[in-house]
């Protein structure tokens, strides 16, 4: 997408109205965050930018990225939780991002997702630096709903936090759920589900399969230098 595309499908009534809402004035007035075709369903709590290069646009919630969704609008909602942006994000149309009343939210430096995020936290959801999530990627720190045993007593805590490693690749339809932890420089496989503490496996691995074991080791995926050239 052009810089001037991208600048013209700005929803820059909305974009004016999150940024003074959320930012100090010093901030707002630079327009940090732009959004693209975002629902404001809540705009409650905080949203703090942690970056000395604050400049129009280093955030995008909603941009149009991938052909494969064209048209789907976003949602913000935030009941009351924390939302930290540590640098440059990026998180493409048809997302969702719900933070409940004690939901926490930390997006690390050169975070992206290129489409169909759905972000639900009510507990902790930690992104570390140059986080890669592809198409239609669901991550919940909380599974809404407590567990008794036949007693009535409760089983297990229906929420934990939820902390991706630097260097994390969550490909196409990956699920990832409360208490998941991942190691650096790690690319999961599509379609997987994470669901435990996995930071004490070695880094630069492929993670695959049901259960998720180490399939390939000693490699990593360079997210500033990784497009493909297709040949006939």
């Amino acid at each position: 997408m052009s810089k001037i595309r991208t600048v013209c499908t700005v929803s820059w009534l909305k974009t004016i109205y999150f940024n003074f809402k959320y930012l100090p004035l010093k901030q707002a007035i630079k327009l940090p965050v732009f959004l693209y075709k975002v629902r404001l369903l809540k705009c409650k709590g905080k949203v703090k930018i942690v970056s000395k290069n604050i400049k129009p646009g280093l955030i995008k919630l909603g941009v149009n990225t991938v052909s494969l969704y064209p048209k789907g609008g976003s949602v913000w909602e935030n009941h009351g939780g924390n939302v930290t942006f540590k640098g440059k994000c990026e998180i493409g149309n048809n997302s969702s991002i719900s933070i409940g009343k004690t939901g926490n939210i930390d997006f690390g430096e050169n975070f992206k997702c290129t489409a169909a995020l759905k972000l639900a936290s009510y507990c902790s959801i930690t992104f570390k630096e140059n986080v890669r999530l592809a198409w239609e990627v669901i991550i919940m720190d909380t599974s809404f709903h407590k567990l008794k045993d036949k007693e009535g007593k409760l089983k297990g805590k229906p929420y934990a936090p939820v902390v991706i490693g630097r260097n994390n690749w969550l490909p196409t339809r990956a699920m990832v759920l409360k208490g998941t932890k991942t190691p650096d420089y790690t690319i999961f496989g599509a379609g997987s589900i994470l669901n435990k503490d996995y930071s004490s496996n070695p880094t630069h691995t492929v993670m695959a399969g049901s259960p998720l074991k180490v399939r390939v080791e000693n490699v990593w995926r360079d997210v500033d230098d990784d497009k493909v050239a297709y040949k006939d």
